[in-house]
């Protein structure tokens, strides 16, 4: 999005005269920048991304904040297009009513989608009666933009959808079947449909949607089994995610699920929490050309169920790749299969050209970990590069592009290339803040020519860690109320009362964080060395299948077959390198009901190229030892 001035000599030799007649110098964006300043709010319509037949007519709306000090008045600011395809619209827009510094505006324009198949951007600015152009960002420079696609193909229609169809499916909680439409507060769970669905972006949607209820108990669910339909190569599921308007306490997890014949498996997932942002699913399903399948729609409380209420919006399955008309809600660059929530602090980004990012999983510390003050963790995330480029080591870092630092060192750089369509495992080590609060930092990437890129459609949006501090807040002095600042001793070992299992620690283990689902065990290991850390990382997850760990994934791995105190386990052990760091990890997945419970036992250690002097290297068959020690007192609590 920026412009590059072809600066000449005479530019140069005018800029001196202004320099020594200040009182002549004419307003510029640089200078205004404090009065004239604006803020993306988000996508009102069109989300990036959205496809038009050719010659299709729509309407473009942002929802854009004044965070300068003038008001932008009717008669003095208009919008203006910049750059790129004007895609019909009128060379300027006059602002519909003056806004305020601190308000905002929704500003729209008409648009015809072009005639000939591509992928079309147009950017546009602010400019004031003055002269003075301004746009978004740190330095008010930075255009917004409308992207849209124009397929070749003008064949296609939507094969299926799931709203208009919601009376054939099979609808069921924890609590046994439901009938459709649902009772408002059925504590078994309900499902509605809503003909214009309001989401938590404030934004009413103008085609229907499924509004899904959980059962009211701790990660309750409810799901809604389809009819079978036969997939084509050319099909994709599209939906928009996020919570109901007003649902400010939903955190909800979102589950495709399919069926073919007897067995059951997640095709797509995506965590939600209410922050004002939805999300827009694009997912191919060719992996299941020619095959007869059941959709299953499936929505569950992320822990408590209070407040629940999670939005399919237009869930349609799509054939030949022709959309339906736009859904208008808040739109985000859409990333397929991503697990993202979409940010907003990413506004200030360009598109990246040949940089980008694809966000794979959280592999550890997932959303909203509940974390003790100034307690150390690393956070991993799994990512592939989507772009043409590689990710050159020494010239690429990975970087805190903002929000809470957590004590992390910035910037990092990649040790290995990462060839285009490579998956890589990216750490950095963190200390929880002091006092207790909700904390989220948003990390990027950074080429050799000092460019941000990250995921998204157009490789501008950041991933992130999100935390949870709680108990006493540590002091400047490191004084706390209590005697624990960082970790919760555990004398007697970990147990899990909810899905009713157990296991011994050995002498100096600590409970770095737990709870039904998760938990981290931060386990002793010999210092001097360049071993860094060594845990054990515990999730429990319901319905899944193949029943493996999270870290599992992305890397060769063996697995084989073992019994502790008669209960069977599936051993899968594997090693990885990401940026700067080393691990060696073995995992033991077991089912119980229809909980898969994993132990993952993670030697993390320094790549010894990040040493001016290495230290020696870990004993990894003394680390290791411990590891069997613990899994032989694994064993089932009786309820």
């Amino acid at each position: 999005m920026k412009s590059r001035l072809q600066i000449t000599s005479i530019m140069l030799l005018f800029a001196l005269v202004l320099s020594a007649f200040p009182a002549l110098a004419l307003p510029t964006s640089a200078s205004a920048a404090v009065c004239y300043q604006a803020q993306f709010v988000a996508d009102v319509t069109v989300p990036d991304g959205t496809t038009y037949t050719s010659e299709t007519a729509f309407k473009k709306t942002w929802k854009l904040k004044n965070i300068g000090t003038c008001t932008w008045n009717t008669n003095d600011v208009t919008m203006f297009f910049v750059s790129g395809s004007q895609m019909g619209a009128p060379a300027s827009v006059p602002m519909p009513s003056a806004v305020a510094p601190g308000a905002t505006v929704d500003i729209s324009v008409d648009m015809k989608a072009p005639s000939g198949a591509g992928h079309y951007i147009g950017y546009w600015k602010f400019k004031s009666s003055q002269g003075t152009v301004f746009g978004i960002g740190i330095n008010a420079d930075k255009a917004w933009w409308v992207e849209i696609n124009v397929p070749s193909n003008n064949s296609g229609s939507v094969a299926y959808d799931f709203a208009a169809n919601a009376e054939k499916a099979t609808w069921t909680s924890g609590a046994g079947g439901l009938t459709f439409p649902g009772t408002e507060s059925d504590a078994k769970g309900f499902a509605l449909r809503k003909d214009k669905p309001k989401f938590e972006s404030g934004v009413e949607a103008t085609q229907p949607g499924l509004l899904f209820v959980p059962q009211n108990i701790t990660n309750g669910f409810i799901q809604a089994e389809y009819p079978v339909f036969k997939v084509d190569a050319s099909d994709r599921f599209q939906t928009t995610v996020g919570c109901e308007s007003g649902a400010t306490t939903c955190y909800v997890a979102y589950r495709l699920d399919y069926k073919v014949g007897s067995v059951i498996k997640t095709y797509w997932t995506f965590r939600e929490r209410f922050e004002g942002l939805t999300y827009t699913a694009n997912i191919d399903l060719a992996p299941l050309a020619g095959k007869d399948v059941a959709f299953i729609l499936y929505i569950s409380a992320y822990g408590s169920p209070a407040g629940d209420r999670a939005l399919w919006g237009n869930p349609v399955i799509l054939r030949r790749g022709i959309v339906p008309p736009p859904v208008t809600v808040t739109g985000t660059p859409p990333t397929p299969t991503a697990t993202k929530t979409p940010s907003p602090v990413t506004a200030t980004v360009p598109p990246s050209t040949c940089d980008k990012v694809f966000f794979v999983s959280d592999v550890n510390i997932p959303d909203g970990t509940v974390m003790q003050p100034g307690a150390q963790f690393t956070k991993t995330w799994e990512l592939k590069n989507v772009g043409t480029c590689t990710w050159k080591k020494d010239t690429y870092q990975l970087v805190l592009f903002g929000g809470e630092p957590m004590g992390a060192q910035s910037p990092q750089v990649f040790k290995d290339d990462v060839l285009p369509g490579k998956t890589i495992r990216v750490s950095v080590n963190l200390t929880a803040p002091s006092a207790a609060g909700s904390y989220r930092g948003f990390w990027m990437f950074k080429n050799a020519n000092g460019v941000l890129f990250g995921i998204g459609a157009q490789g501008n949006k950041p991933w992130w860690v999100d935390i949870k501090v709680t108990g006493p807040t540590v002091t400047p002095g490191g004084v706390t109320a209590t005697p624990s600042a960082t970790n919760t001793a555990a004398p007697t070992g970990y147990q899990n009362t909810k899905y009713n299992f157990k296991f011994a620690l050995p002498t100096g283990a600590t409970i770095a964080n737990q709870s039904d689902n998760d938990g981290r065990v931060n386990l002793p290991f010999a210092g001097g060395t360049n071993l860094q850390e060594k845990y054990v990382a515990v999730t429990v997850r319901e319905n899944l299948t193949p029943c493996v760990s999270p870290v599992v994934g992305g890397s060769s791995a063996t697995s084989e077959n073992v019994t502790f105190n008669n209960i069977q386990f599936t051993k899968v052990t594997g090693s990885e390198g990401a940026a700067g760091n080393l691990y060696d990890w073995v995992t033991y997945s077991t089912v119980r009901n229809n909980a898969c419970i994993s132990l993952a036992f993670i030697l993390h250690s320094a790549n010894p190229g990040v040493f001016s002097t290495p230290p020696p290297q870990f004993d990894k068959n003394a680390e290791s030892a411990v590891f069997t020690t613990v899994m032989n007192s694994f064993n089932w609590i009786t309820p």
